[in-house]
């Protein structure tokens, strides 16, 4: 008898930790039954920022042992969650590992995305199924390979007695059109925490700017902000996604460079901080009237930009925990029901996200090894 215990396990673009979650699903009800948190090795860490926002070179010796030492630090959160919550591997159906994006890279004639973490490793480590590599088969069929946000966010949250908008403020932020009839949509915005945490860490040797304290102490620069704003990924019109390949601190000094005129650090924090709440109240205007709002991701921990948020759209606004589950895990719980689709052998329909050209099934299996009876001699016999 299936037991229909998932795990969802995401690490973001932030690369500051692991969220794992397990789920129980249903075929129409889910049930959040716990999560784990472990931080990422301080060298890791290190290199995996390294590699996805800075130089984007690595001798292919080092990728490989950065794809284990990953794909270890996983599985060591999902196997704390299981000794937590005092569940035996045997009775969880799969892991929706996401990996953590090194590279998505689109704007070519041969797109692709890497994510490591290795998912054979994970399920050897673990033994438990493993659903890894969600996003090729998306751009093998056309789309963008993200966001996948807005299939499970509307599985998790429409209403069918009013329309949604969900936006999640990870490093990248994206947001969810949900309709009451049960249509969805949505793409990447763009930059979330990137640019700030970015910055901070330039500046300040901290790893992000804590409830907005630095960025507040600053002057937004309207000159600035809108050269920032003149990029042209927020001209493009959707489906769209990007990455911290793309919007990380190179993006910011070029961006400084074109702007010839004296500005302190403090000031850029808060214009930085000023274009995260910009770009996201642009897009949530852009969406029907009478809708309800609400937010996840790390970026609901800056007052100072969840502040700016408010203030702009003069609006009424939510956290997912007001819709049932805490914003920390909600992407990690997103994962374990791709897991399951994939397991049922469900197609996912993201034609209206990424703009894949028909239904797809999201994510590759990689079994744990078969166990062998431990009288079986090494003859075979």
């Amino acid at each position: 008898m299936k037991s229909n215990l998932y795990i969802g396990v995401m690490s973001g673009t932030s690369i500051d930790s692991i969220d794992a979650v397990l789920m129980k699903i249903n075929t129409q009800s889910w049930k959040f039954i716990g999560g784990e948190t472990i931080k990422f090795p301080k060298e890791l860490k290190s290199d995996l920022r390294r590699l996805s926002r800075v130089e984007n070179k690595i001798d292919l010796k080092n990728l490989i042992e950065l794809n284990s030492k990953t794909g270890h630090i996983f599985a060591k959160c999902v196997n704390k969650l299981l000794h937590d919550q005092n569940i035996s591997p045997y009775d969880i159906e799969a892991i929706g590992l996401h990996g953590q994006t090194i590279m998505h890279h689109l704007r070519t004639n041969f797109p692709g995305s890497l994510q490591i973490g290795d998912a054979a490793l994970v399920a050897k480590v673990t033994g438990i199924p493993v659903v890894s590599n969600f996003r090729n088969n998306d751009i093998a069929s056309g789309g963008q390979g993200a966001p996948f946000a807005p299939l499970f966010h509307s599985w998790l949250f429409s209403n069918n007695k009013e329309n949604r908008i969900l936006i999640n403020i990870g490093g990248i932020s994206n947001i969810s059109l949900l309709s009451k009839n049960g249509n969805y949509k949505g793409y990447d915005i763009g930059p979330g925490n990137i640019l700030m945490d970015s910055w901070c860490l330039a500046n300040k040797k901290k790893e992000f700017d804590n409830k907005g304290q630095w960025a507040k102490k600053g002057k937004i620069n309207e000159q600035l902000l809108n050269e920032f704003k003149k990029d042209v990924y927020f001209k493009r019109q959707p489906p769209k996604s990007t990455g911290t390949d793309y919007f990380n601190l190179k993006w910011i000094k070029e961006r400084i460079s074109n702007y010839n005129k004296l500005i302190s650090s403090t000031d850029i924090q808060a214009t930085l901080t000023e274009l995260t709440a910009d770009i996201i109240c642009t897009s949530i205007k852009e969406c029907p009237k009478n809708t309800s709002i609400a937010f996840c991701g790390g970026g609901t921990k800056n007052n100072l930009l969840m502040r700016s948020i408010q203030e702009k759209l003069n609006n009424k606004i939510y956290l997912t925990t007001d819709w049932g589950i805490d914003s920390k895990w909600v992407e990690a719980a997103g994962f374990a029901y791709l897991s399951k689709k994939r397991i049922d052998t469900v197609y996912s329909d993201l034609r209206l996200v990424t703009g894949s050209d028909a239904p797809i099934m999201l994510g590759g299996i990689f079994l744990p090894p078969k166990k062998i009876n431990s009288e079986i001699k090494r003859s075979g016999k």
